[in-house]
């Protein structure tokens, strides 16, 4: 017994030592590549962060987590696959993760998903996807074609242009000087954009949007209980807002040309502060409507709820 208990002190140290190392196991690949990139990137947890740089490499840099497996290159044509493997099933007491700095070529078509990973993405331009569960993702300077998905993380853009796709489902969107078509999407999450894009489509469940656009060409909006709250400085061809219990506030130009078509629904209220048009209500029955129309009514504006308050300024 004597003899057991000294080798188990002998090798305490050297059990410490390892598992010390292996937390601290650091990382610094380069891999060249040519012509068109499709990077295929998997990091589970910790911090990423992928720069554009003007070299025909990828580099990744930094310290894996604690139980990472090494980190797993695969080429295929232009094609590359980076995962940072862990075990199947894990758990740790170092909730970092991963630390991680990739230099990618500006244009790529980048696919990167992650579990409680935390993305940061930046200036660079092709199809680009990034998605995690609970990490957030931070998104500046991307274009072309951009999707960005989380669950229950949080979202913020600034300066993506092109056509784009924020989504969360428990997260919230903050969105600045996005341009082209965007598309936001989520279930009980908050939604804060200034926007410039021409084309705009926000659908919430529960959550709740404030939203600041340019001139736009098109809006839509549909809400279930969250409240919409949309200014606009400009709308060319159609807007369509719709909730069911959630409230719709309005804010337009008095200069704007449009014709409106606005229907209460059975329990809802307008109040028109845009116009000196009153709402029509039916003689018998509760609801309201109204149609209107400002200047030349180029532009069509169809707005309506079941049971939530409309309110025109």
């Amino acid at each position: 017994m004597k003899i057991q208990l000294k080798t188990t002190a002998l090798a305490l140290p050297f059990l410490l030592l390892s598992q010390s190392a292996l937390a601290a196991q650091s990382v610094d690949k380069r891999i060249e590549v040519q012509g068109d990139l499709r990077l295929n990137l998997e990091v589970q947890r910790g911090e990423v962060e992928i720069l554009p740089w003007d070299q025909s490499a990828i580099t990744v840099t930094g310290t894996l987590d604690e139980l990472s497996e090494g980190l797993t290159v695969k080429q295929n044509a232009g094609t590359i696959s980076i995962e940072d493997k862990l075990p199947r099933h894990y758990s740790g007491s170092n909730k970092e993760g991963s630390r991680l700095t990739i230099k990618v070529p500006k244009q790529l078509k980048l696919y990167s998903e992650g579990v409680s990973a935390n993305y940061k993405v930046s200036e660079l331009s092709g199809d680009i996807n990034v998605q995690t569960v609970s990490g957030n993702i931070k998104a500046d300077g991307l274009s072309e074609q951009v999707s960005i998905n989380t669950v229950s993380g949080n979202i913020v853009s600034q300066g993506l242009e092109g056509k784009l796709k924020l989504e969360t489902v428990s997260g919230n969107i903050k969105d600045k000087q996005s341009l082209g078509k965007v598309s936001y999407t989520l279930v009980s999450g908050k939604l804060n954009a200034d926007s410039g894009a021409e084309q705009v489509s926000i659908e919430l469940v529960s959550g709740d949007a404030k939203v600041n656009l340019d001139k736009v060409e098109r809006l839509k909006a549909q809400s279930v209980s969250g409240d919409l709250n949309l200014s606009v400085s400009g709308l060319t061809t159609k807007a369509s807002l719709e909730s069911v219990s959630g409230d719709i506030s309005f804010s337009l130009p008095a200069n704007l040309d449009a014709t409106f078509t606005i229907d209460g629904g059975p329990s809802g209220d307008i109040d028109n502060r845009l116009t000196q048009d009153k709402p029509k209500r039916p003689k018998y029955g509760p609801g309201s409507s109204l149609q209107l129309q400002m200047g030349n009514g180029s532009a069509d504006i169809l707005i309506n709820t079941i049971s939530g308050d409309i309110n025109l300024k």
